[in-house]
């Protein structure tokens, strides 16, 4: 299963070396600048605000993972340790208990939030493996993101452009020289191309086909793999495209990307359930702002 992009599941890594400062109170527990950025004391009023913000329910995620049964899953305690050995020396501690002992390079505080949203991580993906949905509700999902799945037809191109016609009938006579040779027309547009792409042989990368510029897609609409256009008078001069790949219009069925479908759909799901959850905490939390 592939990670949610959920704020309250990155773990906290890089902390502040300064002496720590309460930044709110939540339910008692204090937050310092241990857990905040490096540059927190340096960032504007509404800047620390969304950080607290957001460090707020990263506690309370943390907290309400740490009451759940599964900080005493095996699993966890075998992913806990791992990182805590990881973290702290190349000499490895025999027991959990001891990896805490011998972690010095956190807080308390530090520890507390790592050890929390690791097993709140834990919850998430136990969620996701245990959905199964209904497959009228994945068929419906589908629909509804069909667009996701598609793919449009794609060209991947590299250019040479120049300031005068001159240069550019030279370019496509060296060219003809060697048809269907991208090693030839990439140095040629390190040599002659004034385009930002010329210190990579003019290369452009791959581009959907529809979002090329109407005037310019009629001369490599007609191109086969290797074969470039001839020069075409633009606003930046004359310039030449030289089609590398295309890659055709892909319209999918459901059957074809089931696996995706279901996947997209759960981790919507978790990531919503986890949203709820924490609001439902937040609001019930006494929550005491220590920055003006």
């Amino acid at each position: 299963m592939k990670k949610l992009f959920f704020a309250i599941t990155v773990l906290l890594l890089s902390q502040s070396i300064q002496a720590s400062e309460i930044i709110t109170v939540v339910n008692g527990y204090k937050i310092t600048t241990d857990v905040a950025p490096r540059n927190f004391n340096t960032l504007k009023t509404s800047q620390k605000h969304k950080i607290v913000d957001k460090l707020i329910e990263k506690y309370l995620a943390a907290n309400y993972a740490l009451h759940s049964d599964v900080v005493n899953t095996p699993e966890y305690k075998k992913v806990l340790k791992h990182i805590l050995n990881h973290s702290a020396s190349n000499t490895k501690a025999k027991t959990l208990v001891a990896s805490v002992k011998k972690h010095t390079g956190y807080t308390k505080e530090q520890l507390f939030s790592k050890k929390g949203l690791l097993a709140f991580d834990f919850i998430l993906e136990n969620r996701m493996k245990s959905m199964k949905p209904d497959e009228k509700v994945l068929h419906q999902f589908y629909r509804e993101n069909k667009f996701k799945y598609d793919t449009p037809a794609m060209v991947e191109l590299a250019t040479i452009v120049v300031e005068k016609k001159s240069e550019a009938e030279k370019i496509e006579k060296e060219l003809k020289k060697a048809k269907g040779n991208y090693a030839l027309f990439s140095s040629l547009a390190k040599k002659y191309s004034k385009s930002p792409e010329a210190l990579d042989g003019g290369y452009l990368g791959t581009i959907v086909a529809s979002n090329i510029n109407r005037e310019i897609s009629k001369y490599i609409a007609p191109l086969q793999r290797g074969e470039h256009t001839q020069a075409i008078k633009t606003l930046f001069g004359y310039e030449i495209y030289y089609l590398i790949n295309a890659v055709p219009a892909v319209d999918t069925t459901y059957d074809m990307v089931k696996d995706r479908v279901k996947d997209d759909y759960v981790h919507k799901e978790v990531k919503k359930w986890a949203f709820s959850e924490i609001n439902k905490l937040k609001k019930s939390a006494k929550i005491e702002m220590k920055i003006k």
